[in-house]
């Protein structure tokens, strides 16, 4: 009986049919990048990769360089001033935002990727590079913050009542005209089923404890210190005056104090 796919050997096929370079798809697939070749090479050989490999329309390659594998062109001026590896090391950390994770990804020879994906992240042209790549893709997709706030907000602050009505004889779900657009964004799943008195519906939301939690965290409010609120009716006072009304405290206090050592 033939064996099933592991779940790495599944990704590993999907790599390799993207990228057709045995080494990168190992890496992709999660395999460490000191035997990443010795292990692109074996999976290949496996039967059941093989047979996945023919369902999906690709004949395995044979041989040790299969004439279906992409050979990776040396790239030999790296742009923005980063060498090759500092590259791939900063197109892996957009495409996963992962330090360790990137370091792998970018072929990087170390038995520590997450001190080396870190070293890496802190260099001043590569934090450049990876800011700028950023800056280029919000303007690409038009996702900033600002609207990252609106999306968890229509999450956040939806009121079951503008989607649902109750009463005495029953829940009902409102029309779709009558549901603005952004309480409809707040809705995760609509299932309709017929029932004994018509079409019943099912309604799923996002959840509104993390949509909370993910506005706290994009407003600063989650960190050590605790938040503070500011009384701004709260009348302000001078450094000066709060420090001559703190000495004189302290003079009528030694003032108090001569007398009784007088009398005694």
């Amino acid at each position: 009986m033939p064996r099933s796919l592991t779940e790495r050997q599944r990704r590993f096929v999907e790599a390799y049919l993207a990228s057709r370079n045995a080494s990168q798809a190992a890496r992709d697939a999660g395999y460490a990048w000191p035997r990443a070749r010795k292990y692109g090479s074996e999976l290949l050989q496996l039967p059941q990769i093989a047979r996945a490999l023919r369902e999906r329309g690709l004949d395995p390659p044979r041989g040790v360089h299969p004439l279906t594998q992409t050979r990776k062109k040396w790239q030999k001026r790296p742009r923005a001033g980063l060498t090759l590896y500092e590259e791939r090391f900063a197109l892996a950390y957009l495409a996963c935002g992962n330090a360790s994770a990137a370091a792998r990804r970018a072929g990087i020879n170390t038995r520590t990727p997450q001190v080396a994906g870190c070293k890496l992240l802190h260099r001043a042209r590569v934090a450049a590079f990876i800011e700028a790549e950023r800056a280029a893709s919000i303007e690409r997709t038009r996702i900033d913050v600002d609207r990252l706030k609106r999306e968890w907000a229509r999450i956040a602050f939806l009121d079951i009542a503008d989607i649902i009505e109750w009463d005495e004889e029953g829940i009902a779900l409102k029309a779709s005209a009558a549901i603005s657009p952004d309480d409809r964004a707040a809705i995760a799943q609509l299932k309709l089923k017929p029932g004994e008195h018509g079409l019943q519906a099912t309604v799923k939301l996002h959840s509104k404890q993390h949509a909370l939690d993910s506005l706290a965290k994009l407003l600063g409010l989650y960190g050590k210190k605790p938040f503070v609120t500011i009384d701004h009716e709260k009348e302000k006072r001078d450094g000066n005056a709060i420090l001559r009304e703190r000495l004189m405290r302290i003079v009528r206090a030694d003032e108090k104090r001569e007398p009784e050592k007088g009398g005694s």
